[in-house]
């Protein structure tokens, strides 16, 4: 112990002797060791962290499948799924569904689930008030019961512990809250109250419908996941003899709640993660070079220290002493970047990566940073070490310092050319994620999204009610005309980037065994299309006489006026429901085909028809009239109108709240936000790899410069020119930076198939990007290479010759 800590105290003083070595080591260090933290905090609370459910690693999410797409299940499907099934327990549903609160001061808006009473012991919830829901409340009929969320309960009510018992207002009916969820629990989106889901069995009891309902069980001990999938097939399989009709084909496809979680994001994270490993790699090196530098001034040292007894094991156990701690305290720097870099990364972060609010610098985290240290301290000390433990006492004792041996050297120029293909690597990624995302971008949306302001609001219209909806939506969409600065205001039920329902048709005529094609179906105010800017193909937008009474009018997309009338002219043809809730409808124009669940790729259901608001049939505009997005378009900044919209739609009904106020310019770019995220991370990693590999060029030409001093100053005196200089110089650099291209193409080619998933319009062999990155590697390389170079043209060599 009295040993290390002797090396402790000589190599605290080492480092402060050479004072700019450590601090570029420092610098090179704390970027590296602090971006590695950073993401691993990332890593930790998205992927590594378990679950905060009782015994989480069996519970799993169910959906309903068919051959052709996912569903939602049907409320009866459940209930016969639950209580056949002999491999999951506790089966539970759940639906998102939105609340309007009133009577209890200002109206707002809530984000709601309605649930199954197994909902909370399924994922082992334990209220803090009160309690959970009982399966006598979950029925139809029963008191209607309410759970609010710890956070809902503290901001609007102020962690009042005697609202349990009282009563809440919502979508004008009364619920009493029966109990206050624990501190941190949350399932999924953020939520406010959850209420029974069988109290509205009435309204999802038809078997074939699929109205959002999710399912999630805890699989009984000893029952693996296959095993799980096909218990719960065998009873949809008799299911489907029972009700042919509505169940045709449908099974079940279980995932484990784990991955349904991160499913998403773990590839996207794990690339990050190899990326920023990558630059403490070149970080690593550069410090591995500059600790040889230093200790070719120090071959004297440690000559004398082996002539007067030292082992090598001695000599190299100082020189990794003084690279752990020089490692350690770039690790403490690194933490402090990690701090402010996870901050920033949280900040900036889209809200579709899971659980990222929660990272941060924990006990895990420091682990990692230290163990990091450790490792990386040993990492590039050994080199140097084992290096300088081998002096030539006879060489060393006698001519002093004179240069740097060739070992040295070559393992010098190894580091760098390490550096430079470690560097290409990550700029090749970036290069193809910068191109991705530019075609991502490049995608036409079908719709005009500048200066468009939205917003939901949610009318609770009993059946018979339709005319008072329509005339409230007529009257917010006018009194919003009205604003100065509204170039157009109209309603729809669903948006782009934001949702909507999906029904199918057929063509009107065609036997009942006819295909039935699957469209996305917007319910729209006339002025919704030209609100959105898009674009008529054929005959004529929806107007002020399609309405109750007349013929029912519809427009339809170009996908769809292809796959249901091919060659021919869709308007005047009529397609149906297949449900029969309209008659047949008449096609009266056809527009531009909108990118509706996003920019990249193939949608399942990629059709659309546009149907108006007031021909919708009494039965329906209870549901429809529960989830409007109002549009508006205006001249300027769409979100400077927010407050004057809400205070017109106040003023149409001081009890309706307007929600999820965004722009669709905002909407467009937050269905890329993972993406963007993903594509900016790399790119600032691989422009550090990139400055730093030039100054590891720069400081391994720089050296040997200083070291050949004497040989250049002979070649000068011999008649060799600058040009010559500049070209043994710069020829040297330049060979070094060629091996690092040619072995970083040849691993990028191998490595870039990694993201090949997360790229769009572009391959992960792009040939532009595969030519253009390492012309520009080389141009940094060659600048790194000029400056020392100018500097040997500039040699004295009588001075040179005298250097000794």
């Amino acid at each position: 112990m009295g040993n290390i800590l002797q090396d402790v105290r000589y190599g605290l003083r080492m480092l402060l002797k050479s004072r700019g070595v450590t601090a570029a080591a420092l610098v090179a260090l704390a970027l590296g060791i602090g971006a590695n933290t950073a993401i691993f905090s990332v890593v930790n609370a998205v992927l590594l962290r378990p679950l905060p459910y009782k015994d989480a690693d069996r519970i799993v999410i169910l959906r309903e499948r068919t051959p052709k797409m996912d569903l939602s299940f049907s409320y009866p499907n459940f209930q016969d799924l639950r209580d056949q099934n002999e491999v999951v327990e506790d089966l539970a549903a759940f639906r998102r569904e939105s609340f309007n609160l009133t009577g209890a001061g200002e109206p707002e808006r809530l984000s709601g689930r309605m649930v199954s009473h197994t909902f909370f012991t399924t994922l082992g919830a334990e209220p803090q008030h009160g309690r959970v829901f009982a399966a006598e409340d979950d029925r139809t009929g029963a008191p209607r019961a309410a759970v609010l969320s710890h956070g809902f309960w503290q901001r609007r009510f102020a962690a009042d512990p005697a609202l349990v018992g009282k009563q809440l207002t919502l979508n004008g009916d009364s619920y009493t809250v029966v109990g206050v969820a624990a501190p941190g629990f949350a399932f999924g989106a953020e939520t406010d109250v959850y209420v029974p889901i069988g109290l509205f069995e009435e309204r999802y009891k038809d078997r074939g419908a699929h109205p959002g309902i999710s399912i999630i069980g805890r699989m009984r001990p000893g029952v693996t996941l296959e095993q799980a999938r096909a218990g719960l097939d065998a009873v949809m399989a008799r299911l489907e003899e029972q009700y042919p009709d509505s169940n045709k084909e449908h099974r079940v496809y279980a995932e484990t709640l784990y991955e349904n979680t991160v499913g998403d994001v773990r590839t996207s994270l794990y690339v990050l993660l190899g990326a920023v490993a990558f630059v403490l790699l070149i970080a690593c090196a550069n410090v591995a070079n500059l600790l040889l530098a230093r200790s070719a001034g120090r071959q004297k040292e440690i000559a004398i220290r082996t002539a007067m007894g030292a082992s090598r094991w001695r000599i190299v156990r100082q020189l990794l002493t003084e690279s752990v701690l020089l490692s350690v305290a770039g690790g403490a720097l690194g933490l402090l970047v990690a701090v402010w870099g996870t901050d920033l990364l949280v900040a900036a972060v889209p809200d579709d990566i899971p659980r990222l609010r929660d990272a941060g610098v924990n006990a895990r985290v420091l682990l990692f940073t230290l163990g990091v240290s450790v490792v990386t301290g040993l990492v590039f000390g050994l080199v140097p070490a084992f290096q300088a433990s081998r002096p030539d006492l006879n060489e060393t004792l006698k001519e002093g310092e004179r240069g740097s041996t060739g070992a040295r050297q070559h393992v010098r120029s190894a580091l760098v050319v390490a550096e430079v293909a470690v560097a290409l690597v990550l700029l090749v990624g970036a290069g193809l994620m910068v191109r991705s995302f530019w075609r991502l971008q490049s995608v036409a949306t079908g719709f005009d999204p500048a200066n468009v302001l939205t917003m939901q609001l949610s009318v609770t219209a009993a059946e018979g009610e339709s005319r008072r909806a329509l005339n409230f939506f007529d009257d917010v969409a006018a009194r919003v005309r009205r604003l100065p600065g509204v170039e157009e205001a109209a309603f729809t039920s669903g948006a782009p980037f934001i949702g909507a329902t999906e029904t199918s048709v057929k063509v009107d005529g065609q036997p009942e065994e006819a295909e039935q094609l699957m469209t996305v179906q917007y319910v729209t105010t006339p002025e919704y299309l030209r609100a959105m800017g898009l674009r008529l193909k054929r005959g004529r937008y929806i107007n002020e006489e399609d309405r109750a009474g007349r013929p029912v009018a519809i427009v339809i997309d170009e996908r769809l006026a292809e796959k249901a009338f091919p060659g021919e002219d869709p308007v005047g043809r009529r397609l149906s429901f297949s449900d029969t809730v309209l008659p047949p409808m008449e096609v009266v124009g056809v527009v531009e085909h909108v990118k509706h669940y996003g920019l990249t790729g193939e949608a399942p259901v990629n059709q659309q028809l546009y149907l108006p608001l007031a021909q919708v049939p009494e039965k329906v505009m209870p549901n429809v009239a529960r989830r409007m997005t109002l549009v508006v378009r205006t001249k300027g900044d769409p979100l400077a109108m927010t407050g004057a919209v809400r205070q017109q739609i106040l003023a149409a009904d001081p009890n309706q709240p307007a929600f999820n106020v965004s722009t669709m310019e905002r909407a467009v770019a937050q269905s890329i936000g993972q993406r963007r995220f993903a594509m900016t991370l790399l790119a600032i990693f691989a422009a550090i790899a990139l400055v730093l590999a030039a100054v590891g060029i720069y400081g391994v030409m720089s050296y040997s410069v200083t070291q050949r001093t004497h040989e250049i100053g002979i070649r000068m005196a011999l008649g060799a020119q600058a040009r010559d200089i500049m070209r043994l110089v710069v020829g040297q650099g330049m060979a070094l930076a060629a091996a690092g291209v040619v072995l970083g193409v040849v691993a990028a080619l191998l490595l870039t198939r990694v993201i090949a998933s997360m790229l769009y319009g572009v391959t992960a062999t792009d040939p532009a990007t595969f030519a253009a990155i390492p012309l520009l590697l080389a141009a940094i390389a060659l600048l790194a290479c000029l400056i020392p170079a100018r500097r040997a043209t500039k040699v004295d060599p009588m001075v040179a010759l005298r250097y000794e």
